[in-house]
């Protein structure tokens, strides 16, 4: 008798280990390679902040932002819910932020407001190279 307990007792306790392992990944959207440039002045803006904002994003998002920093040769590789694994597909505004020494923001906030959309993005469901972003002022 004790043996028919032991088996329903080893079943639970699977069951309860497999609960606690299981992590929010069913929540999230799946995400899609994405890489691009940014360039200011035909140079690369090595250290700019890419935020990719949703479109139709709600007004309380669930969703972190696909977002990146470029590196040193203005290439970026996008991060939504781990180290550069893509966004969700779908239609973005681009914001860029630059901080520099002497400034905030080397832009001016000129490609910060997601409200100008002076920047967009197209994420397919595939790996994406975006075309290269060149910034002016």
């Amino acid at each position: 008798m004790w043996c028919r307990y032991k088996g329903v007792g080893l079943v639970l306790a699977a069951a309860l280990l497999a609960a606690s392992c299981s992590s929010p990944a069913g929540d999230q959207k799946p995400v899609f390679p994405v890489r691009g440039q940014v360039f200011y002045q035909d140079k690369p803006a090595a250290g700019a902040f890419i935020l990719f904002v949703p479109v139709n994003e709600p007004a309380e998002p669930k969703d972190p932002r696909p977002r990146a920093t470029v590196e040193k040769d203005g290439s970026f590789a996008l991060s939504t819910y781990g180290d550069k694994d893509g966004a969700p597909a779908g239609e973005y505004i681009v914001t860029v932020t630059w901080p520099g020494p002497e400034q905030d923001d080397r832009l001016q906030g000129h490609y910060a407001d997601k409200g100008k959309k002076l920047l967009r993005a197209t994420v397919k469901e595939a790996p994406n190279d975006l075309p290269v972003f060149k910034l002016k002022q």
